[in-house]
């Protein structure tokens, strides 16, 4: 057996600097070594570990951020093999401890994930050093001046915390006086890691020891008064960040004070620090959630009383005005109206129509800016307002239930605009679920938009009388009749890329005719592997049951068996196989599906067998295994 057994362009491939590339050479090694456990050879016997072995040391021993990146990427998959015994468990946390200490952020964060790895695995000797680790760790706390060492830190201290492990019972109080510090701490990161850190350390704290745990609240709550008195930014942003973590995770302690939190979040809602500001707006729907009564009991705080506005009137006023406004916060403002309906779902109702009217205006305004054929990307799931929007609407709908169906006519397909995303996909699955007067208008919308990413024409049931007719007349299909080289689209969406990889239809003449704003919308967005990834999970996350799927199946779906991607590749098994065996039809010894289903399962067959990815192999053979309602058609 050759000295080199890892394969080289792997070993390459591990200090790519895309990090999927990484993990995926990694995971490749990984399956190599298992390979050579299984014929028997074990430990430094295994050649495969034996070189991965002398290579970790080699790339632990540079100083490059990117040879440490590799070795995590490695470590991370290595520690997931099963067989591994007590020498090489050590050697491996001894490693991944190591590189935690790295002044680079991006390395030590990826330690810290594979280090949360072997906590979850519970093993001993892991398990066994926790304590120490800790009570170092809050001793750099106090002296480290490296700002990467401290938010590592405050990380570390959030997982073991959040892990609820039970050696760290003692060690909370020190952590809480430790953390008084990072909390006022100049850097807005290092406060928000503290604040992450307080609200895991709220959670180990134990319910049945009472005055303990009360003592440690009581201590909290000083440290919050003192830092609202001391009055810079950085401590005010430290108080209201204790006020969050209190609320969340300090029980009923915090409903004595529940009158001055809401006037302190009202009072810096408008300060002049953006951090100080985004805290408060995020405050308001806690305190929603906390004692929704009182939020929304008229006269609550500063007007005392049985008159006044209540804190639920004052909130919303202010996120209303703050949604329509251009302020940066408007994103937070959309989604804190959405907590707040969930919190008070009967006495948001007033404020229903102001809010949807908000959404409905953003989406408008965003619509008319997009122009050519660019604008309805998929970018704009990361665009922050369009997102806060689309929360809000999937909060609002598990609020106020079928309350929200005369309001989103005019909202519905503005939503469309926003581009195929995740954040949209969400919200039209709260829609279905609470909503069902409304999924008949989803579903068609919906298939529309997935039918234009993957054939470029909008999506139609099929109708024999219908296509038959055509074909006699000698014209096309709007939608099933398929070409073998036949020209996309006009758009720059579906069409062209799906022709591309060998998957497309003539586009018929019949589609010039003026398109819904719907299918405008999905013709300008740009067809990514990404984005053709998501539409053939749309198709298998949503109910279309109403619906004939056959041809479209068949002649388009399938296809994409064979796209250059692996990822869509997957995709595309994972969603005929769901669509076959959801439906009767399909499973049927005759009639209608049986030609559909005979056809999916020899491509899966296909693919489970000449596919170059191991992984879409193996999940065609796995969905092979799964559809056993199939095994009729596995005889033809």
């Amino acid at each position: 057996m050759s000295d080199n057994v890892a394969r080289p362009e792997l070993l390459n491939r591990l200090r790519s600097r895309d990090a999927g590339e990484r993990a995926e050479a990694a995971r490749q090694l990984r399956n190599q070594m298992v390979e050579h456990e299984a014929a028997g050879m074990h430990g430094d016997q295994n050649a495969v570990y034996a070189e991965l072995k002398m290579r970790l040391a080699k790339l632990l021993a540079q100083a490059d951020p990117q040879e440490r990146l590799a070795a995590t990427a490695l470590l991370a998959e290595l520690v997931e093999i099963e067989t591994l015994d007590d020498s090489q468990m050590v050697r491996m946390a001894t490693q991944i401890k190591s590189l935690m200490q790295t002044p680079d952020m991006t390395v030590c964060a990826e330690a810290m994930a594979v280090y949360r790895q072997l906590i979850l695995k519970r093993w001993p000797n892991v398990l066994s050093s926790v304590e120490a680790d800790v009570s170092r760790r809050l001793e750099m706390l106090e002296g480290e001046r490296s700002e990467v060492q401290r938010l590592a830190t405050l990380r570390l201290i959030e997982m073991l915390c959040g892990e609820a492990l039970v050696p760290l019972y003692t060690y909370v109080p020190k952590i809480f006086k430790a953390l008084s510090q990072p909390l006022r701490d100049q850097r807005v990161e290092i406060r928000a890691a503290a604040g992450r850190a307080l609200g895991a350390c709220l959670g180990v704290l134990p319910l049945t020891e009472r005055n303990p745990r009360n003592a440690w609240l009581n201590f909290l709550f000083e440290e919050l008064q003192r830092n609202q008195q001391a009055g810079g930014v950085e401590s005010l942003h430290g108080s209201q960040l204790i006020c969050q973590e209190l609320l969340q995770s300090g029980g009923m302690y915090m409903q004595p004070h529940f009158a001055q939190a809401c006037e302190t979040a009202m009072k810096l809602k408008d300060h002049r620090d953006a951090h100080v500001r985004r805290a408060a707006i995020e405050q308001l729907p806690m305190l929603a959630r906390y004692s929704p009564h009182e939020f929304a009991r008229p006269g609550l705080g500063a007007g005392g009383g049985g008159g006044g506005e209540s804190m639920l009137s004052r909130s919303c006023n202010y996120l209303i005005t703050l949604a329509r406004s251009s302020d940066p916060e408007r994103p937070t403002a959309f989604v804190a109206l959405g907590n707040i309906a969930q919190s008070c779902s009967t006495e948001f109702r007033p404020f229903l129509d102001p809010v949807a009217r908000a959404i409905r205006d953003m989406l408008a305004q965003r619509a008319k800016t997009r122009t050519g054929a660019g604008a309805a990307t998929g970018a704009d799931a990361d665009d922050a307002v369009t997102g806060g929007a689309l929360q809000a609407i999937a909060m609002l709908a598990a609020a106020m239930g079928p309350a929200l169906t005369r309001h989103m006519r005019d909202i519905l397909d503005l939503m469309f605009t926003t581009g195929l995303n995740q954040a949209l996909c969400d919200a039209l699955q709260a829609l279905v679920r609470e909503v069902s007067q409304l999924q008949p208008a989803v579903q068609g919308r919906l298939l529309d938009t997935v039918s234009v990413i993957l054939v470029d024409i909008p999506f139609r049931p099929a109708q024999q009388s219908l296509d038959d007719l055509e074909r006699r007349m000698g014209s096309t299909s709007m939608h099933y009749a398929a070409t073998a080289g036949g020209g996309g689209g006009s758009g720059s969406g579906g069409g062209g890329a799906a022709l591309a990889n060998g998957v497309g239809h003539a586009l018929p003449a019949a589609a010039a005719e003026p398109a819904s704003l719907v299918v405008r919308a999905a013709k300008s967005i740009p067809v990514t592997a990404e984005t053709l990834a998501l539409a053939l999970r749309t198709l298998r996350e949503f109910d279309f049951s109403e619906e004939n799927l056959s041809e479209f199946l068949r002649n388009d779906v399938l296809d994409y068996l064979m796209h250059s991607s692996a990822a869509v590749r997957s995709e595309a098994i994972h969603t005929v196989t769901h669509i076959v065996l959801s439906d009767p039809l399909y499973r049927s010894m005759a009639g209608a599906g049986v030609e559909v289903a005979s056809e999916v399962v020899q491509r899966l067959v296909s693919a489970a067998v000449v596919d170059v990815d191991r992984d879409v192999r193996l999940m065609a053979v796995q969905m092979l295994e799964r559809a056993t309602a199939l095994d009729f058609h596995m005889g033809k």
